[in-house]
């Protein structure tokens, strides 16, 4: 008896091949229908390659898009930056100049500097020990300006104070849970009452002493503090400028910078100068009383060169967003045909060629910046610097709406809402899903494997059943002719 699978040899009249009951390779033919079965696992993985290919392009192009906001950006800051301050000493004092600045000379000589008041409480032996009852009490702060009188040894005699009406009194309650000098210090600077508290230790027997400083300079930044409830706490805290209840004493007045631009005095409650020269900031730093007050000159010119920094930076880019896009959006490239992509090139170039109003110059071709054949931008140095000299004021205005323009386009398309965003977003969906479908697969085809290991091991238990039973029959058959040579 012969029985014949594929592979299988019966020229002996028994089943032939490797294997541990009939010799069946479960092993290979397991393997082989595995191969077959992985086929849609490889289809995913084609998949998963093509999306990740796009999502590189998509970043490529989102940091290339990324780079020409930030340089419209720095277009608009440039723009509204068209004048330069220089200043003969620094020491002084520093300054800037705005975009409706003019351009000229102005000599400053600077007599006194804006500064905060500064008072001290006596000395404690302690921080942390109880001051007073601890009956519940209201410091109550006014901030105002204190007028005439004389000051000696920190303590005003016959001047007047007139509180501030455009800051009103703040009240800060203290009772037995706060009443130390580290729990008032403490109370005072959480209730942001225009006033700030340290505790300064002078090395004496009681060291500990409560030192309160004005946040704002100026003369109207004086401080009247008032104390109702605990005798102590009064004791300790009470002042008014007007009076002779100053138990606190000054160390350092409020006053205003006194300064003169030109030979005209001006007085003002800050250091930073902002309506002193018009679209110049001066930033005060250094004073000497009359007769020799401290003296700088401000020189206020038109600065080009940060405006032209920045068309360049513009130019290069918008050259580097093409290149890119040019490269992804190929013919047979991975954004080939994209429409978000495209989109966004179509959008860019719209206004960059775009004609805007407002000076004498419209469009970025009268300064020297045009698209080449290639569509990339070319600037010509020649006739920008022509057209700065011409009139800085006319090119900011164009290069702020320009600016404008491509960031508010640049912070839409790369927005939350966005098609860069949107297209990104349904990709990384994609290869969740090829994801989840990876999982499922393999878990089908671990069963599918245990199945055919199943069917093929009973396949060989049955060969093997069939070859012993192949042999049994061939012996017998073949003793027949023996047993009737006997007869």
């Amino acid at each position: 008896m012969a029985v014949t699978l594929s592979g299988i040899s019966s020229s002996t009249g028994t089943l032939s091949a490797a294997g541990v009951g009939s010799g069946l390779d479960v092993k290979s033919l397991v393997s082989q229908l595995m191969a077959v079965e992985q086929r849609p696992l490889a289809l995913l993985a084609t998949k998963e390659a093509a999306f990740q290919a796009k999502l590189s392009g998509l970043g490529s192009v989102s940091g290339a898009m990324s780079a020409l906001q930030t340089a419209a950006q720095s277009l608009v800051s440039a723009s509204a930056a068209a004048f330069g301050a220089s200043v003969s000493d620094s020491t002084v004092l520093t300054a800037t100049a705005g975009s409706n600045a003019v351009a000229g000379s102005y000599n400053i000589a600077v007599s006194s500097l804006a500064q905060q008041q500064k008072l001290i409480a006596a000395g404690t032996t302690s921080t942390t020990t109880a001051i007073g009852s601890g009956a519940s009490t209201t410091l109550t702060f006014q901030l105002g300006t204190i007028s005439g009188g004389t000051l000696s040894n920190g303590i005003y005699t016959g001047a007047s104070f007139t509180a501030d009406p455009a800051k009103a009194p703040v009240a800060v309650t203290i009772d037995s849970s706060n009443n130390t000098l580290a729990g008032i210090r403490d109370a005072i600077n959480a209730a942001n009452a225009g006033v700030t508290a340290t505790i300064v230790n002078d090395g004496s027997g009681s060291p500990y002493r409560l030192s309160l400083t004005s946040n704002a300079t100026g003369a109207a930044s004086s401080l009247k503090l008032t104390v109702s409830g605990d005798a102590a706490l009064s004791s300790l805290l009470s002042y008014d400028p007007a009076t002779a209840t100053q138990n606190l004493s000054q160390t350092q007045a409020a006053q205003n910078a006194q300064f003169t631009v030109d030979g005209i005095g001006i007085t003002s409650a800050s250091n930073s100068v902002t309506d002193a020269i018009q679209g110049v900031t001066l930033n005060l730093a250094k004073a000497s009383p009359n007769p020799s007050p401290a003296t700088a000159t401000v020189t206020v010119q038109r600065d080009t060169s940060g405006l032209t920094a920045a068309l360049n930076g513009l130019v290069q880019s918008y050259n580097s967003v093409n290149k890119t896009i040019a490269s992804v959006s190929a013919k047979g490239a991975v954004l080939q045909g994209d429409w978000a992509v495209l989109g966004l090139e179509r959008q860019v170039r719209a206004i960059l060629g775009s004609s805007q109003t407002g000076g004498a110059y419209t469009t970025l071709s009268q300064l020297g910046i045009s698209f080449q054949k290639d569509g990339s931008l070319a600037l010509d140095s020649t006739k920008l610097g022509a057209a700065l000299s011409s009139s800085v004021t006319d090119v900011s205005t164009l290069t702020n709406n320009i600016g404008s323009a491509i960031k508010s386009a640049a912070d839409n398309l790369l927005g939350p809402s966005g098609p860069l965003t949107n297209e990104t977003d349904g990709i990384n969906r994609s290869l969740k899903d090829i994801g989840s479908r990876r999982i499922d697969i393999q878990s089908q085809l671990a069963a599918t494997q245990a199945r055919y290991q199943a069917q093929f091991s009973a396949l060989d238990t049955l060969l093997s059943s069939m070859n012993s039973t192949s042999s049994f029959l061939t012996q017998q058959l073949g003793n027949l002719p023996n047993y009737y040579n006997k007869g």
